[in-house]
């Protein structure tokens, strides 16, 4: 019998995290593009083999995320450690909160998808239009031109896998594209112990720690919050506070999400005040060809008004496109006392219909 040892196996592709080196520039308009082709974007086919392809995005988005974090870090946010006072060596999950978040009278916080690495909104943005665009740059200067000095808070959904090897959190995607014994190697196996973080295992444990631990003992007991939940990170925010609304109607003033769909609050959650409050003060912005803003058809499944999000191909640029409507619907319920949503467009039935 012939056996194969593991030293003839072919060694797994290595990428150096260093845009130049991978042949890449940042250019005035804040773009990342190719060196010897100035107009080109990032090319993740540079192979028939895909395990190499994976292992150079890994090396490019890593270039990337320090470059968020590092211009972030710079616009007076910090990187606050979960749970809160976990030294970074032991398991954390890092999140951005604003230095003023202790004595800010509204505080917005931000839900993104599970997927997503933490302050980025959408790497095809920030591939094809720029970093501060599809990240939460734009996202956060824009918040800090606000006269009211609005608090910040980015959750951080998608980062929830401890990586013992790198002392970091990472995402399922970033998980695949770890180093491996060889380049045909299955990759590691996820112990959900060693690998997971206390109150923070999965996004619904995320969204419960932000509301319970971080908000109560970071922010002021009478801070006026607005939320923002993003693909599927919004009904497990939305979820969240229809079971804990008793404890947070008094804070929490707006509700935006953002999603492919309308869906049915129904399902989600939503009886009584909560219902009431998410008819007010909460809006819907959809996947859509129409021009952002456009009043859809939506409210008797959703539960409040619904919008075009401005973007009707791909879920994740959803934010880039909408977040700065969502924020002047954020300020216009803070400006206005008793502020109400009225039916934005007349609806005779629901698009969603019970099943026989």
């Amino acid at each position: 019998m012939f056996r194969l040892n593991e030293s003839a196996l072919p060694v797994d592709f290595h990428f150096p995290a260093d845009l130049k080196e991978l042949g890449y520039f940042i250019n005035d308009k804040d773009q990342v593009r190719s060196i010897k082709n100035p107009d080109q974007e990032f090319n993740y086919f540079i192979s028939k083999n895909d395990r190499m392809n994976v292992r150079q995005r890994e090396a490019f988005n890593t270039c990337i995320r320090q470059n968020i974090q590092s211009r972030i870090l710079s616009s007076s946010l910090n990187l606050t450690l979960l749970p809160l006072g976990t030294p970074p060596s032991q398991p954390h999950i890092p999140i951005y909160t604003s230095a003023n978040i202790s004595t800010c009278t509204r505080l917005i916080v931000y839900i993104g998808e599970s997927w997503q690495d933490l302050g980025v909104f959408a790497w095809r943005t920030i591939g094809q239009e720029s970093i501060a665009s599809g990240s939460v740059i734009d996202f956060v200067h824009t918040i800090q031109q606000n006269p009211d000095n609005p608090g910040i808070l980015i959750a951080n959904t998608g980062q929830l896998l401890w990586y013992r090897g790198g002392q970091r959190a990472v995402t399922q995607t970033t998980w695949a594209a770890l180093p491996r014994q060889t380049a045909v190697s299955p990759p590691m196996e996820i112990d959900e112990v060693r690998n997971r973080v206390p109150g923070n295992r999965d996004a619904k444990e995320h969204v419960a720690h932000i509301f319970e631990e971080v908000i109560p003992k970071m922010a002021k007991a009478d801070v006026k919050i607005d939320v923002i939940g993003m693909g599927d990170g919004a009904p497990e925010v939305v979820q969240y506070l229809e079971d804990h609304w008793e404890r947070w109607e008094k804070n929490v003033q707006a509700v935006a999400v953002g999603t492919a769909f309308v869906w049915r609050m129904d399902d989600v959650g939503g009886s009584g005040k909560f219902k009431e409050f998410w008819g007010d003060r909460a809006r819907a912005y959809i996947q859509s060809a129409e021009p952002l803003d456009t009043p859809l058809i939506g409210r008797k499944d959703c539960g409040c008004n619904c919008y075009s999000a401005g973007e009707n191909e791909v879920l994740e640029c959803i934010m880039p496109r909408a977040y700065d409507s969502m924020l002047r619907f954020f300020q216009l319920v803070n400006d206005v006392p008793g502020y109400r949503e009225l039916p934005a467009v007349e609806e005779e039935e629901p698009l969603v219909k019970d099943a026989d």
